[in-house]
């Protein structure tokens, strides 16, 4: 009789646990793709690189996580081991996966930024010299493989998508630091400060319903600069070392990386090949360390998801004097005024704004993680955890497009590098107005209201 009260108490417990797991579950499916250039093509993020890559020091890749729920609620998340990527790409995409039932907010793409990848069409000013027909071919014929392949990876996480648990929680690491030097209250260059940093290290997991984890999705506020100039080579920097080890310590689980508001923080110490060992591994130990703890909580449904496009209007657009001076400079703004009167020779306009993609994915009020487009300072994650409180916030830069610095209002008064100097890499005409911080916060906030569980 005890043996028998024995077995029917683990029934019991089996068919509890399994009543837990269909309670919590969300369709889960993950994909991932080479994305590493097969032919000639240089790598971007410095300007004194020279020719083409040398070697494939370590293989670049796109991975997919797709996720669903029963109400219909469906988001797919795809992160790329590349600089960045121009928006029209990431709107492309969408338009490639309506046949699917996947609308433009449902999806977001995000860029890792590593300095060790191609060039994909955004940094094309980076030299000051413009390119070559040859080079110029090699980035489009790039982009086109590329899109398909984001493609096909995103349709293999959805027909893998199979019964899951989500679970996310939030460890730190230290390496992230600000980069800009200030004296007497304006940027003067680059180095090791004591400014504000970001340094959560959120994470997402998947676990299937052996008890498996499947996928480990991992945020950090960091730039990919570790490696420089010298390392002219495809690598995908402390993010890819980061992704490799925390597959080794989790079989099976597919690891990818998402990069938080670290615009203007560099990884210290860089310079060395062997620092993106130390970062990464760093990275891969705090993951483990959260993941094998009590501290992770269960998400139970799939995002409520919102996207819009933020005009950020331009501070200064240069008129025919200014650019007949400018032209005459051997630089990246010589470059780029010539090809703005080439743009005023055919009777067009120079761009008065940029359309930022902003997008908001809720999860049930149990997590909300903001994607926004470009290369955003630490100013705009503090910002957003003062408006909806720090202990549910995931924010994620470089996601949907990578087409200029988003600076904040506090860095303007500033002035430098993420505030003017390297827009005309970006081919933008100026910085922008005062009222951009104002602008994207008030959009974020709006798109949050909207996906919130009433």
């Amino acid at each position: 009789m005890t043996s028998i009260r024995l077995i029917q108490s683990i029934i019991i417990l089996l068919l509890a646990g399994a009543s837990t797991f269909a309670q919590q579950t969300i369709s889960a499916g993950t994909a991932s793709v080479d994305i590493s250039p097969d032919f000639p093509i240089a790598l971007t993020g410095y300007g004194g690189r020279a020719g083409t890559f040398e070697k494939i020091e370590q293989k670049l890749w796109a991975k997919a996580l797709a996720m669903s729920d029963a109400s219909g609620k469906t988001a797919i998340l795809i992160t790329t081991d590349l600089i960045g990527f121009p928006a029209s790409l990431a709107d492309q995409l969408a338009k490639d996966l309506e046949p699917y039932g996947i609308q433009r907010h449902q999806l977001a793409v995000t860029a890792t930024h590593t300095h060790t990848g191609p060039e994909t069409g955004i940094l094309i000013n980076i030299t000051g010299e413009k390119q070559s027909p040859e080079q110029l071919a090699a980035v489009v014929q790039y982009q086109e493989a590329l899109r398909k392949k984001l493609k096909d990876v995103t349709v293999k996480a959805l027909e893998s998508r199979k019964p899951s648990i989500l679970k996310w929680g939030k460890g730190s690491a230290s390496f992230a630091m600000n980069r800009r030097m200030i004296e007497n209250g304006k940027w003067v260059g680059f180095g090791k400060n004591d400014g504000p940093a970001e340094h959560d290290l959120p994470i997402l997991q998947v676990v299937n319903s052996e008890g498996k984890t499947t996928c480990i999705l991992m945020n950090y506020a960091c730039h990919g600069t570790t490696l420089v100039p010298k390392h002219n080579y495809v690598h995908g920097d402390w993010m890819g070392d980061a992704q490799l080890m925390v597959e080794e310590k989790f079989p099976g689980a597919q690891a990818m990386v998402v990069i938080g508001c670290g615009a203007d923080s560099d990884p210290q110490p860089r310079g060395e090949a062997a620092f993106t060992v130390q970062h990464g591994q760093t990275i891969a130990n705090e993951a483990s360390r959260l993941l094998s703890s009590n501290q992770m909580m269960s998400l139970t449904s799939a995002p409520v998801t919102a996207f819009e496009k933020v005009p950020l209007h331009f501070d200064t657009i240069p008129d025919l004097t200014l650019l007949k001076s400018r032209a005459l400079k051997k630089d990246v703004n010589g470059l780029l005024a010539r090809s703005y009167l080439e743009t005023r020779s055919r009777g067009e306009k120079i761009p008065d704004h940029y359309l930022l993609p902003v997008q908001v994915w809720n999860f049930g009020n149990d997590l909300t993680m903001i994607f926004m487009g470009g290369e955003v300072v630490v100013d705009y994650v503090r910002k957003m955890k003062q408006e909806l409180g720090p202990e549910k916030l995931w924010m994620n830069a470089y996601s949907n497009d990578v087409s200029c610095y988003i600076a904040s209002e506090r860095l303007y008064n500033e002035g430098g590098y993420e505030v003017d100097f390297s827009m005309a890499y970006y081919n933008k005409p100026s910085r922008f107005r005062k009222d951009t911080e104002t602008r994207i916060v008030s959009a974020l906030k709006k798109l949050y209201e909207q996906t919130r569980v009433k």
